[in-house]
């Protein structure tokens, strides 16, 4: 596996879209059973309701940009405000391909590393792995 980070940037919507290689669209739903492969554990509560509903990959954006929106003046210690970690995983040319549920651990696990997602923190950062092209990268 070869993780690349991208520099973090304030627009999910950007992020997103580099992520999916295709603009986001209120027209396309992202699935949490293909295309999703991973998430914050509190989405289950913020969206309990909207979990048997494909959210279109602009809802999904949304839905991680909502904190930033909340809290206009919020910044990091040193005045930063660009909050949106991105981060990609493509496999070696030798490695071989994964199952939907391995590219969610190592998803989590790549959220654990980087210090957004502690494990049983509901109320953490939100986050989503999604994997664009199934099989290859997340």
């Amino acid at each position: 596996m070869i993780p690349y980070v991208h520099e973090r940037g304030i627009s999910s919507v950007e992020a997103l879209t580099e992520a999916l290689g295709r603009p986001v669209s209120d027209q396309e739903g992202l699935t949490t059973d293909h295309t999703v492969v991973a998430h914050w554990p509190g989405l289950d509560h913020d969206a309990q309701s909207d979990l048997d509903k494909i959210w279109t990959s602009v809802e999904w954006a949304g839905h991680l940009h909502d904190p930033l929106a909340e809290f206009p003046s919020a910044v990091s210690a040193s005045g930063n405000r660009r909050a949106v970690f991105h981060a990609h995983v493509v496999l070696h040319p030798g490695d071989r391909t994964l199952t939907t549920p391995e590219w969610s651990e190592t998803a989590h696990r790549l959220a654990r590393a980087a210090g957004i997602a502690d494990p049983g923190d509901d109320m953490g950062c939100r986050w989503i792995a999604v994997q664009a092209h199934p099989g290859a990268s997340i």
